[in-house]
């Protein structure tokens, strides 16, 4: 099924099926109860473990995302997500995911312990540390969770497991046994050194444009302190913890926008500026998981899917998971130098047809055809035009090129099944 939709992600359910025998097998496992949606995905994500063996580091991007389509009783539901990304930022595949209801009600009376005992959201983080496990031999796994992961109890579990982390901070903690706060310790440093980083552009809950995307130029200070334990928590995993911090802040920011702020916390080693700034590209590599979620959902239409059941778009969810990744892997072919422009590694992912047609468009041979060009001649079917200062295409985009080219195929497969007689030979 996951083959299926990976060469129509942007149709609907039956487009997307060879027939009606595929659309109803599609729908009965869309629809069987028995089936997790937790499940689904379970091969994909031993292949993905395997494909980290033979790197010595692998960065594991949490976090989650609102299935705004995915609605019962008016309660949202959350997908937590764990992506395994190299340091470079090429994507391996999910290695852990979750899905929760969210907009559970609790008494205004409930106690302090009752509130610190009982499941909360900020639990997610701590089990996809437990469920993603220990790396294969000889590599070392660093999880990479923004703001919503600075939990005292998930820095503690990652060093228990022996596995990585960098968190960006959110919380003001006191440090090194309440002798200062944690931004006012930091900005009390001397600068170490600057960087310049792209920021993308960023938009609070109502769409609004909070901070616009530009090239940011970055103050960077570092150093190792120790995190005190809150004062008003008590139990296992909430100890003191000694933890390395690399602490950005931007230069001259533009009026009106929002400056970068940047505190990460890790317990990667941060002896010199130069390893302080692999601590904040490991960091940035953490957009790669937005981008899968735009794959996802704007990419495959996620939230255009007429299914009218939890547990049915909850099992679609996983299933076009899997579709997203492989298409951020098709585009990352056609962006990387060492790929984009060699057409046998555009020929170990697509299928011959798509080649063929995609060729054609492009006025070249099938053998000769590179990622680059695959992907750029779907973008320009989805109004892409190439300029110089046009940039990467964008999801939709690429969504109304692979509907543009998917007809093509069908129309293609649909001539190649029938039985036309060869012309009459005159005289």
């Amino acid at each position: 099924m996951a083959a299926m939709m990976a060469m129509n992600p942007t149709a609907s359910l039956p487009r997307q099926s060879n027939g009606w025998a595929d659309l109803k097998a599609a729908y009965r496992l869309l629809n069987n109860d028995k089936i997790d949606p937790g499940d689904i995905g379970v091969v994909h994500r031993k292949l993905t473990r395997q494909a980290c063996v033979g790197h010595e580091l692998i960065l594991c991007v949490q976090d989650d995302s609102d299935l705004s389509a995915v609605k019962i009783e008016g309660e949202q539901n959350l997908m937590h997500t764990t992506l395994a990304v190299t340091p470079g930022g090429g994507l391996l595949g999910v290695l852990d995911q979750k899905f929760v209801m969210r907009g559970e009600k609790h008494s205004k009376k409930e106690t302090r312990k009752q509130r610190a005992s009982r499941w909360k959201e900020s639990d997610l983080w701590l089990e996809a540390v437990l469920d993603v496990g220990q790396p294969p031999p000889g590599c070392r796994f660093v999880h990479v969770c923004d703001r919503g992961a600075d939990d005292l109890r998930l820095l503690n579990l990652c060093s228990e497991q022996g596995v990585g982390f960098v968190v960006r901070a959110r919380q003001d903690r006191w440090v090194n046994d309440q002798s200062a706060k944690l931004w006012d310790h930091m900005q009390s440093l001397p600068v170490a050194g600057q960087t310049v980083a792209q920021i993308g552009t960023q938009r609070n809950g109502l769409g609004k444009v909070t901070r616009r995307g530009r090239s940011a130029t970055l103050s960077v200070r570092y150093a190792t302190l120790q995190l005190d334990k809150p004062v008003n928590l008590r139990g296992k995993g909430k100890d003191a913890l000694t933890v390395n911090v690399v602490y950005l802040q931007e230069l001259n920011p533009p009026e009106g926008d929002e400056p970068v702020d940047w505190m990460l916390l890790t317990s990667e080693p941060v002896t010199s500026l130069q390893e302080a700034l692999v601590i904040v590209e490991h960091y940035r590599v953490r957009w790669v998981i937005e981008e899968w979620h735009r794959a996802v959902k704007e990419g495959c239409r996620l939230e255009h899917s007429q299914l009218t059941e939890r547990s049915a778009l909850l099992r679609l969810t996983a299933v076009v998971s899997v579709v997203g990744v492989r298409l951020i892997q098709l585009r990352d072919l056609a962006d990387n130098p060492t790929s984009a422009d060699q057409p046998q590694h555009l020929q170990q992912l697509v299928p011959p047809l798509w080649i063929q047609i995609v060729a054609a468009l492009a006025k070249l041979a099938p053998e000769q055809l590179t990622p680059r060009q695959f992907w750029q001649t779907i973008a320009r079917r989805g109004g892409w035009i190439g300029r110089r200062s046009d940039g990467r295409p964008g999801w939709k985009t690429i969504w109304l090129g692979w509907r543009d080219i998917q007809q093509m195929v069908e129309g293609a497969e649909l001539v190649a099944t029938l039985k036309i007689p060869p012309p009459l030979k005159c005289g």
